[in-house]
């Protein structure tokens, strides 16, 4: 996530955890808050949206049907929450809902709100300012969450709060991550196993990326895993591929490289790597699973070697945080293929056997199907969109080649969706071709220069669109895919036991599709033009479908 996109450095003041309590006359006080035990987030409720994917497969499912072929043409607006000036300026909606006992928890960058999910009513606000920050990609937070009587929220500058699920309170503070060395938390927290894991964004600056695994109950430290291996933990120069896993030509100067490996023999120290949305967790294996980002760039060049462990799938187990296996889809990624996408778990069924995979849709255009077990690759599925020139050179002769996906296509971090009735997995991607050119001039960064090498620039005529794309996980041949005129595809999809897909496009519009077809069946205009991942709930036996947008969030229902 570097190179084209903007760079914004925040330089906000320190201050004090401020918590306003607010409880409204028509909402009522909800009752007493029940914990959230670790079988709850085993076997979520029906009703509920407890985890940032739902549940810990992160197939954003939900197994209620009110709300169907037949009834969805009458969904309409039930209640908005605004949070008005309170929302940070320049803030982009990311946030997924947790639903939890009648309670909605969403965040801004800088706050986390409750409302009751019955009728939209603030209950508590949560604000912070958060010191110096360096983000590569717009102002972010997407989610908490929730264990016990507490929440969990990561912050921009380093640090992991929890705060009592009753009123908003800070329970504690502590400060993972460094800021001022590039670090930040823009991903969800998820809870599995008795402890709260979070890993680090920051893969432009020089960080050292990191899962992390917290105690719940005060914070300290538990275990640590590094995307980087160290020399000592067999180093991140890997096999030097010439070629991905399935086959496709990588454009390396692995000589040149090999002599560079000595004069850059400790870059792993700042090898970058980041980790930016939540992982999935199978318990019947231990496993978290998750993507990591690009390698950082160095002063002058690429960081020789397949700079393990970036780019790829990961799985560590949870008690002690070792490597289980890892799955790099794209050795020495110079073009900024980050893994963005959270990954899902589901049981492929293939040719009379079933294994137990995960799915990781990409920004290289492709979704990925592996054998969660071993890592193993089971599949590549047909492309998101058209592919040219996937992986271009940087030499002379590639001056403005046209790329697509390029950096800014594919599927970045607005998450998919499964459904297990049709075996389909929902990807949202971008096709946004660009140009890549050669960088002859160095740019001041952090007291360097970024590389001088090839770089993705902007079409000057492009011709952008987003593409919903239905995957059969069994063959990874597209079902059927529905375009979208917009230019990046941002925003995030659901599916549910009624046979429907949800999908929230970065221009507002909430759309309800048929999940076996593709067929549109409703659409609702929100005037704000960005909308976060969508969430579905029950409260009061009515099925709600609820999604963040700049001010808030918007409701819908039947009646």
């Amino acid at each position: 996530m570097r190179k084209t996109l903007l760079f914004i450095l925040l330089a906000l003041v320190v201050a004090g955890a401020a918590v306003t309590l607010v409880r409204s006359s028509s909402a009522g006080k909800l009752e007493s808050v029940r914990p959230v035990t670790d079988e709850v987030l085993l076997e979520p409720p029906p009703e509920g949206w407890l985890h940032h994917g739902r549940d810990y497969s992160n197939q954003r499912y939900v197994p209620l049907t009110q709300i169907n072929r037949e009834t969805v043409g009458h969904l309409k607006v039930i209640w908005k929450h605004d949070t008005r000036i309170l929302f940070s300026s320049g803030a982009r909606p990311e946030s997924t809902p947790v639903v939890v006992d009648n309670m909605l928890i969403y965040t801004d960058v800088n706050q986390v709100l409750a409302l009751d999910a019955r009728n939209g009513n603030r209950l508590w606000r949560f604000s912070r300012k958060p010191g110096p920050a360096a983000l590569c990609c717009s102002l972010v937070n997407r989610g908490v969450a929730v264990y016990g009587d507490k929440v969990f929220v990561g912050t921009i500058d380093g640090h992991v709060l929890a705060l009592n699920r009753q009123d908003g309170t800070l329970a504690w503070d502590r400060v993972v991550a460094q800021s001022s060395q590039g670090y930040s938390f823009t991903m969800a927290p998820l809870v599995a196993d008795g402890k709260v894991l979070i890993g680090t964004s920051g893969g432009e600056f020089g960080i050292r990326g990191f899962l992390e695994a917290l105690d719940p109950g005060d914070g300290r430290r538990l275990w640590r895993f590094w995307i980087i291996p160290s020399p000592q933990e067999g180093g991140w120069w890997g096999k030097w591929s010439p070629t991905t896993t399935e086959g496709d030509s990588l454009p390396r100067d692995i000589a040149q490289e090999k002599r560079d490996s000595a004069r850059y023999a400790e870059a792993w120290r700042h090898g970058g790597g980041g980790i930016y949305t939540t992982p999935a967790y199978d318990p019947k294996l231990k496993l978290l699973i998750f993507g990591t980002g690009n390698p950082s760039p160095l002063e002058d060049v690429y960081p020789p070697g397949d700079n393990l462990y970036t780019s790829s799938v990961v799985a560590v187990d949870i008690s002690t945080g070792k490597l289980r296996w890892f799955h790099q889809l794209i050795p020495h990624n110079i073009w900024d293929f980050d893994v963005a996408t959270p990954p899902v778990l589901f049981d492929q069924s293939r040719e009379g056997t079933t294994v137990p995979a995960v799915g990781q849709a990409a920004k290289t255009g492709w979704v990925y199907i592996l054998d969660r077990r071993t890592g193993a690759p089971l599949l590549r599925s047909d492309p998101l969109m058209p592919l040219e020139n996937i992986f271009p050179s940087p030499t002379p002769e590639s001056l403005h080649v046209r790329s697509s996906p390029g950096t800014r296509g594919g599927a970045n971090w607005p998450p998919a969706a499964y459904s297990p009735q049709t075996g389909l997995l929902y990807v949202m991607a971008s096709y946004y071709p660009m140009a890549f050119i050669i960088k002859t001039e160095g740019k001041k960064k952090r007291g360097g220069t970024k590389p001088i090498a090839g770089m993705f620039k902007k079409l000057s005529s492009p011709r952008h669109f987003g593409t919903l794309s239905a995957i059969d996980v069994g063959t990874g041949k597209l079902a059927w895919q529905d375009k979208i005129q917009t230019s990046l595809m941002y925003g995030g999809v659901l599916t549910t036991a009624a046979g429907l897909v949800f999908l929230a496009e970065p221009t507002g519009y909430v759309d309800a599709l048929d999940a076996s077809t593709g067929k549109s069946l409703w659409r609702y205009r929100v005037k704000d033009s960005q909308l976060g991942p969508p969430v579905s709930f029950e409260v009061d036996g009515e099925q709600r479908i609820a999604v963040t947008t700049p001010k808030g969030v918007v409701a819908f229902g039947l009646k």
